[in-house]
């Protein structure tokens, strides 16, 4: 009987909010590439609309935390965080403290990578490398 392969772990991606700016698409990027790799998605903002929500793969989940800002996401992602239960969450670092601060309210203890300022490539290596691995 063949082995049944192992699903990817969920990755989660909190975004400040869907606009056009750098570290967002760098972000949106992201998630079509671990889409692409197996990885369930979730890109997680405060707010659902914005320029980069038509680029989104319909595959990726998009969850709008119905929140005006991301400084008052924290508790609404914890939720999130609690309930989808992703392996890692990837943020860039202008909301690092926010995801951390959701992390610890979610008591999930789950990886925070920070992404941006580098490469697509290079956050994917750091999300892999923060990646629970079963087996």
């Amino acid at each position: 009987m063949p082995d049944t392969p192992t699903p990817l772990p969920r990755v989660a991606v909190f975004v400040p909010d869907l606009s056009d700016a750098t570290d967002r698409r760098a972000a949106v990027a992201i998630a079509h590439a671990l889409h692409r790799d197996g990885h369930p998605v979730d890109l997680v903002a405060p707010m659902g609309g914005g320029a980069l929500r038509a680029t989104l793969d319909p595959a990726i989940g998009q969850i709008d935390l119905a929140k005006r800002h991301a400084a008052t996401s924290p508790l609404a992602l914890a939720r999130c965080l609690a309930e989808r239960r992703p392996a890692v969450l990837a943020v860039p670092a202008s909301v690092a403290w926010i995801a951390r601060l959701a992390v610890r309210l979610a008591r999930g203890g789950i990886p925070v990578v920070t992404v941006g300022g580098t490469g697509v490539e290079a956050a994917l290596a750091a999300i892999r490398a923060a990646t629970p691995r079963s087996g």
